[in-house]
């Protein structure tokens, strides 16, 4: 066996053991040893002569499992495919894409290690096409008490309108449910008036909260996600689940939305995987 791929095999397999059975390093490195073919194996070192045997796990006794284990032959047919140099003691943490990632990283997570645009966690046939995001057409400015001040910003007046819990906020069916003050403490130790008013769609019956002087967006944001071909379009929107097109069987649920990614989680293995903006 190549001197690499040696030494990343029972790296991999140390690691995970290490995260799976809390066991300690020169423990799991042991075991990870003895699971190579026997050829492979280093040589167990001779007992002193006067000290006592090693205590052997009977023969029964269940061995611990790596997540998603990778084998010999995965590591070479990986390798290959991508014209990597397992000669090169260098090339497992060399990033040959230049996309922020080893090639140790984009063999586990069975990434192009040649695509900067197929990283670990990334979606290999997903694109993020279009985020439209859709705002209150207000802005919490105040709240005293149990009245909060809203201030309208799509006519560009700023006018104002003082509510209460019960209240319907003009020219919505956005009801208030809650009014309430907060503060919290910014990284710098300052204190910052977290005030929000909690409300309630009466259409759609989703909870929107309005926190003071900041914009908020509703629960109509959503993006439009695509496939690398074009051929297939989806709109989702947060806490959704959805099949992809071209996925039979898939199931993702949304997770967050942004402007330049969504961030998704495959309810079939629970890993949650970003699709980048096209």
């Amino acid at each position: 066996m190549k001197p690499a791929l040696r030494v990343f095999l029972v790296a991999i397999s140390s690691a995970a053991l290490l995260s799976a059975c809390g066991k300690k390093e020169g423990e799991v490195t042991s075991e990870a040893e003895q699971a190579l073919p026997k050829e492979e194996q280093m040589p167990t070192p001779a007992a002193a002569p006067g000290s006592e045997a090693p205590v052997v796990a009977a023969p029964d006794a269940p061995a611990p499992t790596a997540p998603e284990e990778k084998t010999n032959a995965d590591f070479e047919v990986w390798f290959a495919k991508y014209k990597l140099d397992l000669n090169d003691p260098k090339m497992l943490d060399a990033d040959t894409d230049g996309d922020g990632f080893s090639n140790r990283d984009e063999f586990l997570a069975d990434s192009n290690p040649l695509d900067p645009g197929m990283r670990p966690g990334i979606h290999p046939a997903i694109r993020l096409k279009e985020y439209t995001e859709v705002r209150l057409p207000f802005v919490l400015r105040a709240v005293q008490g149990e009245t909060a001040t809203v201030e309208f910003d799509s006519d560009g007046t700023g006018k104002q309108e003082k509510v209460r819990k019960g209240d319907t906020i003009k020219g919505t069916k956005l009801k208030v449910d809650r009014v309430e003050t907060r503060t919290d403490f910014d990284k710098h130790g300052v204190k910052v008036d977290m005030s929000q008013v909690v409300l309630t769609d009466a259409d759609t019956n989703d909870r929107v909260v309005a926190l003071k002087d900041l914009p908020t967006r509703t629960s109509a944001t959503f993006a439009t996600l695509v496939s690398a071909d074009g051929k297939d379009t989806l709109k989702v929107r947060e806490g959704e689940s959805f099949t992809w097109p071209s996925e039979p069987g898939s199931s993702y649920k949304v997770i967050d939305l942004r402007m330049d990614q969504v961030v998704v989680k495959d309810e079939a293995s629970g890993k949650t995987v970003t699709i980048p903006r096209q």
